[in-house]
């Protein structure tokens, strides 16, 4: 079972902004030697996957609109979200140390996205800017 992520941001988190902060993440922990990273577009674009080899390390699904705010409380307890959150975002990546990374991806992507990023369901440890 993979570990799930929501990101709740500003803006919809676009594949354009995982694959940005894929790059940069992606170079800076693999390394200018690694395999290439590719991303690919599942299901008519409903999941975008990065890849490194045959390692699956990122699964972002379609964001969708929040239709209230207070459903970030009701289905994520503790959560404070940042000001203007209009989306969320699920994700998953795999328990497996490439997951790390996948993790790391996301993170980078929700925050230029002006967003946060919460893990199995435990609010994040920094404060949104």
């Amino acid at each position: 079972m993979p570990r799930s992520s929501v990101a709740l941001t500003a803006e919809p988190l676009s594949g354009d902004a995982v694959v940005t902060a894929a790059g940069r993440v992606w170079t800076a922990q693999a390394g200018a030697d690694a395999e290439p990273l590719e991303a690919r577009v599942v299901d008519e674009g409903a999941v975008l996957q990065l890849v490194a080899g045959d390692a699956v390390v990122l699964s972002v699904l379609r964001p969708r609109l929040l239709p209230r705010l207070d459903e970030v409380e009701r289905l994520l307890p503790g959560t404070t979200p940042p000001e203007g959150t209009q989306w969320w975002t699920d994700a998953f990546t795999p328990w497996r140390p490439e997951g790390a990374i996948g993790v790391a991806i996301l993170d980078a992507a929700a925050e230029a996205s002006r967003g946060i990023v919460v893990h199995q369901g435990l609010a994040p440890t920094r404060n949104p800017r």
